[in-house]
């Protein structure tokens, strides 16, 4: 990490917030793996024999999420993979996806919004001026894994996220994924009107729903395995003939080119420092192949032909684009937002007991 992280802080022994902060998250990780994986598929296996599934398994396509399906495929829960597909799946997301699930047996469910909003949404973000330009797709998904959980009657959702490569990220570089109310003022100011009818918003009242009626548990089931992302990619193209996704969040044609063109042209911000530094701090790699890396171009291919693949199917001139790429950048919180609402919402919950009830999350 540098100070293109304006709030980066060091120590009187020279140590970031990022390393200090890794070494506190090691304590939660040690309880997650004291209370163990095969103890939480028991309890899930509990929980999930009224119902259809055990469980829905969110699968991207990239390294994360494939191997957690595989783990899966042993623990004798009846699983419904689910996929968001935002319409910018790469070659390699789509082979992935569809040899994991055809080896391991297990049942897929697609979900896609109409593309004519999703395009309307992703373009009034690049018209917005703000950092956090993947807030429309990281939203859906999260958005898609409850409805598929909700439609299809299952109680837990299981995700590839991890702390042990995902636990550092500025917070200067991202938003609340969330926050529908600054979703929608985005939009309102910078969409096209097409009503977003097949787009799963996460409102508050959703999530209340989700959390406190349906009871529904979202598990980062990584959190329970001794895992190591080099040695699960290894695996995975031995016992899968899975394809490795050239960059992190790769399985996405449009996130490859946010990350990887937008963010460091745009904004100053190359990604690869955070999930470097979480792989240096997991010993996954060295400080000094990190900082070799760092000197490779950000692109592994030729850029071009996702820039131009792009604007095609946004519908956009190369000068249209230029504009957005060199107006004003504005902060996400000069939209209107939630926080102050979700703060209320804990403080009620805090001086009220409710016996479990008015849940925030049930995410773990």
């Amino acid at each position: 990490m540098d100070t293109s992280d304006p709030d980066i802080q060091f120590d009187s022994n020279g140590v970031c917030n990022y390393c200090n902060y890794y070494d506190v998250l090691k304590k939660t990780r040690e309880s997650y793996k004291e209370s163990g994986f095969e103890k939480l598929v028991l309890r899930i296996k509990k929980r999930g024999k009224s119902y259809p599934y055990d469980c829905v398994a969110g699968i991207s396509g990239g390294t994360d999420s494939s191997y957690m399906l595989h783990k899966l495929k042993s623990s004798g829960l009846r699983v419904l993979a689910v996929h968001f597909d935002s319409g910018w799946n790469s070659q390699e997301a789509v082979h992935n996806i569809k040899v994991l699930t055809e080896k391991i047996g297990v049942d897929l469910y697609r979900y896609s919004v109409d593309w004519d909003e999703f395009k309307s949404l992703q373009i009034a973000y690049l018209k917005a001026g703000v950092i956090d330009l993947d807030v429309p797709t990281d939203h859906c998904l999260h958005g898609a894994l409850y409805k598929a959980a909700a439609d299809k009657n299952v109680p837990f959702i299981l995700t590839g996220h991890n702390l042990e490569t995902e636990c550092i990220m500025p917070t200067s570089w991202v938003a609340d994924k969330l926050d529908s109310s600054n979703l929608l003022d985005i939009y309102n100011q910078f969409g096209n009107g097409i009503p977003l009818k097949t787009f799963p918003l996460q409102t508050l009242v959703a999530k209340f729903y989700n959390y406190n009626i349906l009871k529904i548990e979202m598990v980062f089931i990584l959190n329970y395995l001794n895992y190591n992302k080099q040695d699960a990619a290894e695996m995975l193209q031995k016992e899968y003939d899975w394809a490795p996704v050239r960059v992190k969040h790769g399985e996405s044609i449009w996130t490859r080119f946010y990350q990887c063109y937008i963010l460091p042209i745009r904004f100053g911000v190359d990604k690869r420092r955070a999930h470097f530094s979480n792989q240096i701090l997991s010993h996954v790699i060295t400080r000094e192949d990190a900082l070799s890396e760092l000197k490779m171009p950000i692109y592994k291919d030729n850029f071009l032909a996702d820039k131009e693949m792009i604007l095609e199917r946004y519908g956009i001139t190369e000068q249209e684009f230029d504009k957005y790429m060199t107006q004003p950048i504005r902060k996400h919180s000069e939209f209107k937002t939630e926080k102050e609402i979700k703060k209320l919402y804990s403080k009620i919950r805090s001086i009220i007991p409710f016996n479990g009830l008015l849940n925030i999350s049930t995410r773990h």
